[in-house]
């Protein structure tokens, strides 16, 4: 079982939307699929809960319960696990970390995201993870997206190469309980998740 993190030090950088999109687009793509929600805030469980189909399973735990929670999904055959963190929980953040095999920043293009992101690289340096970078809720056309980018390249670890741009239909499409593949399953949108997931399986080989 692989297991993914979308982690950041700083609460509306992206981490539940991308996450949830993620594993939809990962359950399309012949995934068993599990979503850890370590967030006190559990909008990834809110999301769950608004959804008719039962899959991807969601589990809201504590982060110290993890350890328990991956192992049952073993158990229980799934291939991918993906945990949603909470913002500002450094000891949890760092339990997260060593716990998976690729941890995913989520950075959205602005000073305060970008000042969070060297925060987010401590924590994974220090637990001896790999981690990547993703450009998260980016305005459309905006030049901080390439000054952001290379700030980010700057930290030496791989930045995924299409940005996830603020589309109106990531709201949406949770709104109701799905993802944007099924929302819109040809939209913008769901093309910027299908190419991130495919990066993502890359990076984990």
């Amino acid at each position: 079982m692989k297991k993914i993190a979308f982690l950041s030090q700083k609460g509306g950088s992206g981490k539940t939307t991308l996450a949830v999109h993620t594993a939809v687009a990962a359950l399309e793509d012949g995934q068993r699929v599990v979503i850890v929600d370590t967030d006190i805030q559990r909008s990834a469980t809110m999301w769950s809960e608004a959804r008719e189909a039962e899959t991807p399973v969601v589990a809201a735990v504590p982060a110290a319960e993890l350890d328990a929670v991956m192992n049952a999904a073993r158990h229980d055959a799934m291939t991918l696990c993906i945990i949603d963190t909470a913002p500002h929980a450094a000891p949890d953040a760092a339990r997260v970390a060593r716990a998976v095999d690729l941890v995913v920043i989520p950075c959205r293009p602005t000073a305060f995201d970008l000042a969070a992101a060297g925060s987010a690289v401590e924590v994974v340096k220090a637990a001896g993870a790999r981690a990547v970078f993703v450009l998260s809720a980016c305005p459309f056309r905006s030049p901080e997206i390439a000054e952001t980018r290379t700030v980010l390249e700057g930290y030496g670890l791989p930045v995924a190469p299409a940005e996830i741009t603020d589309r109106r239909a990531f709201a949406r499409a949770v709104a109701t309980g799905r993802a944007v593949t099924e929302f819109d399953a040809h939209g913008k949108a769901a093309d910027e998740i299908r190419a991130f997931w495919n990066w993502l399986k890359e990076q984990m080989k």
